[in-house]
Parts: C-alpha cells; sequence; structure tokens
C-alpha cells in the first residue's frame, strides 16, 4: 500500500526556533543558540504562527512568554524532536552517548564557560553538553534542563543553589576614553555619566556612583543594552564605560580592547550559583562529574 504523504507539517526551522525561545524564554538567546540573527527567529516563529493561526507567545519588554496555545503545543514539539533524534543516533549514530543539558546566563556561557568547555568534553568523550544562553531566569522549575548558572542573591522558589563564586565588578573603557578621563577636570563625573546600562544589573551603577563618593547616580547619557557581552562591545568601540565582573574583562584586557577605566574594582554582593531543581530527584552520573566540573573551575577562579 502507498504510503500517504504528510501534510499541514510547519518547516522544521520554524520549530527548531519556536522550541528554542520558548525554552530560554528570548529569541535572542535563541537566535544565540541556533547561530541566527534575532530578526530571523522573530520572523520564522511569525511564520509558525500564521501557519497555525495562533499566537505563541506574548511579546514583552523584557523575553517573551508563551501563550496557553504556546504551552500547550511545547511538549509534542519537544517530545518529536526527541524521538528524532533517538531514532537518528539509534540508527545512524553509532554508540548511545549521554547528553546534559546546561543553562547559563548569555555572558557567562560566551564569555567564560564555552571557551573552557573543551577541557570537560576531553576529559568526558562519553558525555554531549547542550550548552543554552538565556538572558532571563525561568520562573518555575523545567523538566528539559539538568543544571542551571544564575547570577543573583542565591534565593529562587523551587531551586535549590549551591555558590559557585562571586566576581568584583571592574569599570572598564576603550584607551581613547581612558586618556578622556585622565585630562578631565573632573573625571569621575565623566565616567558615571557615561556608564552604558545593563537591563537588570542597573544596581551595578548605583553601587559604582555611591563607591566613587556620588550620593546619587547622575543622569546617564550612555545607552543601555540587555547583555554584558553588548556592553562590552559598546565599550570597546568608545560608546561609554561598561561595568562587568572581572571573569568577563579578562580577554579584552588581555587584547588592549579595553582598558580599566579606574584601578579598583567594586564589591558585588550578588553572585553565581549553581542551580537544580528543589524537589528530590535523582541526579544523573554524567550531571554530576558537570557539576563538579564546574565547581573545580570556579574554585580555580578564587586562586
Amino acid at each position: 500500500m502507498k504510503a500517504r504523504p504528510v501534510v499541514g507539517l510547519p518547516t522544521l526551522a520554524w520549530l527548531r526556533a519556536f522550541e528554542a525561545a520558548a525554552r530560554t524564554s528570548s529569541f535572542s538567546a535563541a537566535a544565540i543558540e541556533l547561530n541566527l540573527s534575532s530578526g530571523a527567529i522573530s520572523y520564522q516563529i511569525r511564520a509558525l504562527e500564521r501557519q497555525l493561526g495562533f499566537a505563541l507567545f506574548e511579546r514583552l519588554a523584557r523575553g517573551v512568554r508563551l501563550t496557553p496555545m504556546g504551552v500547550a503545543y511545547l511538549p509534542p514539539v519537544r517530545k518529536a524532536f526527541e524521538e528524532l533524534a533517538d531514532s537518528t543516533s539509534g540508527l545512524f549514530g553509532g554508540p548511545e552517548r549521554a547528553q546534559i543539558t546546561v543553562h547559563a546566563p548569555v555572558s557567562l556561557a560566551a564569555l567564560w564557560l564555552a571557551p573552557r568547555l573543551p577541557s570537560f568534553t576531553d576529559a568526558n568523550p562519553g558525555i554531549d553538553v547542550r550548552l543554552a544562553s538565556v538572558i532571563w531566569d525561568n520562573a518555575t522549575p523545567d523538566e528539559a534542563i539538568d543544571l542551571e548558572v544564575r547570577y543573583g542573591s542565591g534565593h529562587w522558589h523551587g531551586y535549590r543553589a549551591e555558590k559557585l563564586m562571586n566576581q568584583p565588578i571592574l569599570a572598564v573603557c576603550c584607551p581613547a576614553m581612558k586618556q578622556a578621563l585622565v585630562e578631565a577636570a573632573d573625571p569621575v563625573a565623566l565616567l558615571t555619566e557615561r556608564l552604558i546600562y545593563i537591563m537588570g544589573y542597573e544596581d551595578h551603577g548605583l553601587r559604582v556612583c555611591r563607591d566613587l563618593g556620588l550620593e546619587t547616580a547622575p543622569v546617564n547619557s550612555g545607552p543601555t543594552v540587555d547583555t554584558t557581552i553588548a556592553a562590552l562591545e559598546l565599550a570597546a568601540s568608545g560608546s561609554g564605560c561598561a561595568l562587568a565582573h572581572r571573569i568577563f574583562v579578562t580577554a579584552y584586557l588581555d587584547t588592549g580592547r579595553l582598558v580599566r577605566a579606574v584601578e579598583r574594582g567594586f564589591k558585588d554582593e550578588h553572585g553565581y550559583f549553581v542551580v537544580t531543581p528543589e524537589r528530590p530527584r535523582r541526579i544523573r552520573r554524567e550531571v554530576q562529574a558537570f557539576r563538579n566540573w564546574l565547581v573545580a573551575l570556579a574554585a580555580a577562579e578564587k586562586s
């Protein structure tokens, strides 16, 4: 009997964009994961919504949120991808490999974790790591995530948090702006007026202003962005002064693209944590191996 063609299925690329954006709650994070532009992700999801006849996301000022129809559609899409991956691996992939899914803030994933990840995969060749970068944390535990790294106070409802590290905040700028600060009559005023603010981290600017002796933060004339990566790139282009944790600026300082605007660092009361769901569940061997490697990696940053 001749097989009937499958009709009505959305394009695979649209479904991948939907799954990644739903998992990360961000079109920008999905774009980074899939190596596309944010505009391409937005276009693919709108095309999917047009074909289905329903909105799948609410567009918010900070990220996106699934609509009730999006919440209902996500599980079967994920299941289909998992079954396709299992079938492909079973038929063509040779021995079964362990896989873990790790979520981390965009800047931590790109500037600190990803460059060091080969040391884990070299030591654990049988474990595949799926590293997804996110801008905003999930409000509730996600069963698809094995381990998260989060920045904050260490208190999230429904999660257990283990401290990885604290990092000092450094003020950095391009060499030309550094020279302007040296020559300025009031370098503190110039620096604080040109701060590049990062959404969700505005308190860093307020803390630095206070530590530099200002009772209130001046009116900001610099840009505002949603990731540390964007802030550092803007600073390197001469658009202002960025505030970032030391682990993020080291490579920029080493290449000379950025220099310290002031020599001192600034204390940050918050830190980075390994986060897992609070409810008891068995931790797989490969997840524990990654957690141990991550803790050792963070300990090396303290030394």
